[in-house]
């Protein structure tokens, strides 16, 4: 009866964050901005997955605490977007040859599945997790 329609975030620069989405694959489909330019919203899909992307002129930074999981996992609250992939190793290489971060530190969940966790550009968590 359900199914996942989208996820949405807020960013600072909406064009730095599609930037960095399409790497993994995102297409922009839709967008909207208002007159006075206070809010844009794009939308990408990759797949069945939708993201919604905010940029507000006027935005709150994103708290220190929710840029790394040992601090953020344990707040109330939607903690982070995951990418599946079917080897972890090859999305290490991707990751570290296409600069999106430099350093990577795959490590094995506590349900077993082999993960690592990068930032976008404004600090948001994303893990790459392999595939079951």
């Amino acid at each position: 009866m359900f199914n996942v329609n989208h996820v949405a975030i807020s960013v600072t620069d909406i064009d730095k964050s599609i930037e960095f989405y399409k790497k993994f694959g995102f297409e922009e489909f839709k967008k909207w901005k208002a007159e006075d330019e206070s809010i844009k919203i794009n939308m990408l899909k990759l797949n069945n997955i939708v993201l919604e992307i905010f940029c507000y002129k006027e935005y709150i930074k994103l708290p220190e605490t929710a840029k790394t999981t040992a601090t953020d996992l344990p707040i109330l609250g939607t903690k982070h977007l995951a990418l599946g992939v079917d080897n972890i190793e090859t999305a290490k290489k991707f990751v570290l040859q296409n600069n999106i971060c430099s350093n990577v530190d795959i490590k094995t969940g506590r349900l077993g599945k082999e993960y690592f966790f990068i930032n976008d550009p404004d600090g948001i968590l994303v893990e790459i997790i392999e595939n079951d």
